[in-house]
């Protein structure tokens, strides 16, 4: 046995050194391969896997979803918008008229000769014009009121509403533990000043002397507790505040 292997060695030559490097470099070769093929199986079993998915998904029941069902899809109407109207005074409708025609001649005062019907008559009056009751003392609550008008005002329109009237109203002063006051008033008849109206004293929104004759008069025409309360709203009068008040200072009551 010792003679042939010593044959076979003589016959192959003397064996090659192996140096550092060459063992160096087959250990990194082996390394490679075997990353390589780790990298292999992990590839090959991803791609596996999602073949495995894939094929499950497919045969899963329609309206499921990971194995609970599709929530439920309704149509649902959207409703309309509601308009809203805003309530302030952008909303409010607007008055497009033309401001009421003032004449440039006040309507004059003449002496009146037939007395008014109610309560209350005056001893002076827009010439052609004439008074009528239009509140009795039953409707008034105890209290009367008349309006003088122009009978033959052919469009009384253009004075926008009941601004073509002059309002004559029966009141009284009523004493609530602060002094006899006079309706729209708080404060005592007594402590109101006071302009000259005729032969009474009257107090008035308007002062004497201002081209508006268009404003409120009381007087109290005697030493009783009533008061003629006088709202002129007619613009086609034309009048000034002194002419409205000797107007005033002629109405009273009948005795």
């Amino acid at each position: 046995m010792t003679e042939l292997k010593q044959l076979l060695d003589e016959a192959a030559g003397p064996e090659p050194a192996v140096i550092d490097a060459d063992v160096t470099a087959d250990l990194a070769r082996g390394q490679r391969a075997l990353r390589r093929r780790r990298l292999t199986g992990v590839a090959s079993g991803a791609v596996a896997t999602a073949l495995v998915v894939g094929v499950a998904w497919s045969v899963l029941p329609t309206g499921m979803n990971n194995g609970a069902p599709d929530p439920a899809t309704h149509t649902t109407k959207t409703p309309a918008p509601v308009k809203t109207t805003p309530k302030d005074f952008r909303s409010l409708p607007r008055d497009t008229r033309k401001p009421p025609v003032i004449p440039a001649q006040q309507v004059p005062l003449v002496a009146n000769t037939t007395p008014f019907p109610g309560v209350i008559t005056c001893d002076l009056i827009p010439q052609g014009w004439v008074a009528r009751v239009t509140v009795t003392a039953a409707q008034g609550g105890g209290w009367e009121q008349q309006e003088l008008s122009d009978p033959s005002l052919t469009n009384p329109k253009q004075y926008h509403g009941a601004t073509f009237t002059l309002v004559i109203r029966q009141t009284e002063l009523i004493d609530e533990g602060e002094g006899p006051t006079v309706d729209k008033y708080s404060t005592p008849w007594t402590k109101l000043p006071k302009v000259p109206a005729g032969k009474y004293q009257a107090v008035t929104s308007g002062v004497p002397g201002s081209p508006n004759g268009r404003q409120e008069v009381y007087i109290k025409p005697d030493k009783s507790t009533r008061i003629v309360g006088i709202s002129n709203k007619a613009y086609n009068l034309a009048w000034d505040m002194d002419t409205l008040l000797r107007f005033a200072g002629s109405c009273h009551y009948k005795k």
